[in-house]
Order: structure tokens, then sequence, then C-alpha cells
């Protein structure tokens, strides 16, 4: 960010930083559903051992912890820039 930047560029900004948050959330929730879909229709056709039963929602599951993982990343950079932004029109 230069020096330049005038009070209501940031907040156009940060304004548009939303839209980004919004776009990981749904995100989310599509991995998600895919999960629950993985879990009510591959789980019950697997239910006769558990390894089986394991092996049919153990790539689902991986995929909703990273997402989470993820989200968890993207929303504690999206709040050390807002607080940066903060600081610096302080600063002016």
């Amino acid at each position: 960010m230069s020096r330049e930047d005038s009070p209501g560029d940031i907040a156009e900004r940060i304004e548009n930083s939303e839209w980004y948050s919004s776009l990981a959330k749904i995100g989310i929730a599509v991995i998600s559903l895919a999960f629950l879909l993985a879990v009510i229709v591959l789980l019950p056709q697997n239910l006769n051992s558990a390894s089986n039963a394991i092996d049919s929602i153990l790539m689902p599951l991986i995929f909703v912890g990273i997402a989470f993982l993820l989200l968890g990343i993207a929303v504690h950079l999206h709040l050390l820039h807002l607080n940066l932004i903060r600081q610096i029109q302080r600063m002016d």
C-alpha cells in the first residue's frame, strides 16, 4: 500500500475484501455439503466392516479439514490486514 492512498480508497478496499471472505465461506459450504453427501450416500453402503466405512469417508474428511484450516488462515490474514490499515490511518 502506498502513502498516496486516500481513506476512501482504503475503505473501498476493505469493502471489496468482504467479497473474498464470502467466497471462502461459500467454498467451505460446498466442501461441507460434499462431505455430508459422502457420509449419507457412501457410508451406509460400506457399513459391512469398519475399515470400509473409514475408507469411504476418509478423503472427504481430509478435504473438510484442509478447507477449515485454509479458512482459518484466510480469516487471520484478513484481520491482520485490517489491523494494519487501521494503524496506518491513525499515523496519518
